[in-house]
């Protein structure tokens, strides 16, 4: 049985399915309706869904009842450009718990990324439990305390500031396969698309580099964050309500652009 079934109906033969395709599954039939050319390349990202606007396709592959109404209209470009600019990263938060809802928010969002070939091999680790951050903060300042990589921040914790984690109220960790072939960016791309939520409703984020960085070594820290087996962690946010509102936004460096 096809896994693509088309309401004859309903198609109106525009081709517009075979057209968004990506991966050269469909194809158009002698009156421009779709029909599987090669089932295998089929990567179930449900471009061909999505497009019709007639809901004369399904997929069996792609949920109906997890079909979503897309808006209409973006956002207007000096919102988005302005929200992109004025964003920052931040390290002086409120001493205000983060609810867990709003954090399974953020990542019902991101994982919404594209990944490579529609893998979705993403997954996370995520606390809101302040004492938790500041056990894996601890984990990150022992293992760059052991290799001398980080002596001022190591000294700064031996203080009492941390500045690993920066007492960030909660932590949103991504990992990926270690085969993964694009796992990295994979990781990125859904990171930067929670960070931009986070920063809708409010939150401030700060990219976890330290963590990231000593995850690849500690197996104590791998433990606490319970990454599963042959699965690497790429990267990580740390989340508040930031203690202070940016009133401006500072300049950057003019693009390195070439036109080809």
């Amino acid at each position: 049985m096809d896994f693509i079934t088309v309401d004859a109906a309903r198609c109106k033969g525009d081709g517009l399915c075979v057209a968004v395709c990506p991966s050269g599954c469909l194809a158009a039939d002698a009156g421009g309706g779709p029909v599987v050319a090669d089932a295998a390349m089929c990567n179930a990202c449900g471009h061909c869904v999505a497009v019709c606007p007639h809901d004369a396709l399904t997929h069996s592959r792609v949920a109906a009842a997890g079909m979503r109404e897309n808006l209409r209209a973006w956002p207007a470009p000096e919102v988005v450009d302005a929200m992109l600019r004025g964003r920052r990263s931040i390290r002086a938060y409120k001493d205000k718990p983060v609810p867990r809802e709003v954090l399974a928010e953020l990542v019902d969002v991101a994982r919404f990324a594209p990944t490579a070939s529609n893998v979705q091999e993403v997954g996370w680790i995520v606390t809101d439990d302040p004492a938790k951050v500041r056990e894996l903060a601890a984990l990150t300042a022992a293992f760059f305390a052991a290799n001398g990589a980080r002596p001022k921040y190591s000294a700064m914790w031996e203080q009492g500031l941390d500045y690993f984690l920066r007492g960030a109220p909660a932590l949103a960790v991504a990992y990926a396969p270690g085969d993964a072939s694009f796992g990295a960016a994979d990781c990125a791309i859904a990171l930067t698309f929670m960070e931009l939520a986070a920063v809708a409703r409010g939150l401030g984020t700060c990219w976890a580099g330290l963590l990231t960085r000593a995850a690849e070594h500690s197996p104590e820290l791998r433990q606490a964050l319970g990454v599963p087996q042959r699965h690497i962690v790429e990267g990580g946010l740390m989340l508040g309500y930031p203690k202070v509102r940016y009133v401006g936004v500072p300049p950057r460096n003019p693009a390195r652009l070439a036109w080809l």
